[in-house]
């Protein structure tokens, strides 16, 4: 059963090491973690489990990380969602997420991010 204290993030990331790192990171901050390779996998684990963040590298294969951030913030019931941008080629000109990490990414830049997220879940 999933802890309701603590945050689900969802890390969407086509390199399977950084994926593998980013939830290691992000669990050991307290969130619980959903993994997706791809953003057409993603849209699944957004629409089925509902996550409180969504950390996802720009580019994907299929769609991008950018499109992705749209398709949340386009939908009313997802709006309010965080979406965290993450790419080795600069930040995207006019993007829709809420903030944007370079990689490679710093480790408190992170959780910088997820941290306010967590402590208004653990009130």
């Amino acid at each position: 059963m999933t802890d309701p204290t603590r945050i689900r993030c969802l890390v969407v990331e086509d390199e399977p090491a950084i994926l593998r790192l980013l939830n290691v990171i992000l669990q050991d901050l307290g969130c619980d973690t959903l993994a997706a390779l791809d953003a057409e996998a993603a849209r699944e684990l957004v629409e089925r489990e509902n996550p409180d963040v969504v950390i996802t590298d720009v580019r994907l294969p299929g769609m991008s990380g950018l499109d992705l951030a749209h398709w949340i913030k386009s939908d009313p019931q997802r709006a309010a969602t965080p979406v965290l941008l993450m790419s080795a080629y600069g930040e995207p000109h006019g993007h829709e997420g809420d903030d944007f990490l370079p990689k490679p990414f710093d480790v408190d830049g992170l959780t910088e991010f997820v941290t306010p997220y967590i402590s208004r879940r653990a009130r």
